[in-house]
């Protein structure tokens, strides 16, 4: 039975839930998903788990990722990207590079971000995407992101400037695309949208979609390597392993993978015990019992 963690290079054209499913096929395993979707038609890395590592998948959601894209301004679509519908069009000047810079620096740090009413957000049970393609309205609400940088280039074509953005979970690029459209008053959408990073993973340590088998799995021991290990004397351990908290004094993490040091060196998965995140204090409760996906 295959067990681990798939780094996707995931081609334009294909939903995230279109690559589960040919992954399904490949693997001959129901229990596959993603952590942190992409666009269909953004590219780049789709962090994959495999068999019962898909329990693990919500401790990937609050990585910090990196992407990078292409601004185009003077079209503005419905989506915010260019799979949308041209919603305006304007004439561009040259771009303000000292306005340009100033809209950047309003959208970095912890802001409110007012996501694409063509996004799979749910307002009352319901897909932003589903009130959209039935031409119903519905209240959007802002939504608190953290945006840590965006770097901008200039490009050869005119009116597009090339961007990197570092984030955390839940920020629309397409947003900010669209948002600085609207500071410079000409509108823009997304061209293009491609993930670098989540995490610690990046997308150079992927394989395109065609070349994935069973072969290309990571070790489940893999999905660990953004956090911090911490080992459990036998008492501790004892504990942890009951779902009990545990007092690990002068730790700085909030979420820290425990092991069973008294059963000696972190060397094998069966030493594992589970991920624990911060109650208050010293004190941590388990996220998750690591046993069951023994």
């Amino acid at each position: 039975m295959s067990r681990g963690l798939v780094l996707l290079d995931k081609p334009a054209g294909m939903t995230s839930h279109d690559v589960v499913s040919r992954l399904r096929r490949i693997y001959g395993e129901k229990r596959i998903g993603h952590a942190g979707t992409l666009d269909p038609g953004a590219t780049g890395l789709l962090v994959l788990a495999v068999g019962n590592v898909t329990r693990l998948l919500d401790h990937f959601q609050g990585k910090t990722k990196k992407y990078s894209g292409d601004v185009v301004f003077g079209i503005e679509t419905d989506s915010y990207d260019s799979d949308g519908t041209v919603v305006s069009s304007s004439d561009v000047p040259s771009l303000d590079a000292a306005m340009l810079g100033e809209s950047i620096r309003a959208m970095t740090g912890e802001i409110s971000q007012m996501p694409p009413v063509v996004s799979a957000i749910k307002v009352k049970g319901k897909k932003l995407y589903d009130y959209h393609r039935s031409n119903l309205a519905v209240e959007i609400k802002p939504r608190p992101v953290r945006i840590d940088s965006i770097s901008y280039s200039i490009t050869s074509q005119a009116n597009v400037i090339h961007i990197e953005v570092i984030c955390g979970p839940g920020t629309y690029i397409r947003s900010i695309a669209h948002d600085l459209g609207a500071a410079l008053g000409v509108g823009a959408h997304l061209g293009n949208l491609r993930r670098l990073e989540s995490g610690s993973f990046t997308v150079g340590e992927a394989t395109p979609l065609e070349e994935v088998t069973p072969a290309t799995t990571l070790s489940p021991a893999s999905a660990f390597r953004d956090f911090k290990v911490v080992g459990l004397n036998e008492a501790q351990a004892a504990r942890a392993r009951e779902g009990s908290r545990v007092v690990l004094p002068d730790q700085e993490n909030d979420e820290l993978l425990a092991f069973d040091a008294s059963a000696g060196p972190f060397l094998n998965w069966d030493q594992l015990i589970g991920l624990y995140r911060r109650d208050h204090g010293d004190t941590f409760r388990a996220g998750i019992i690591l046993p069951a996906i023994n």
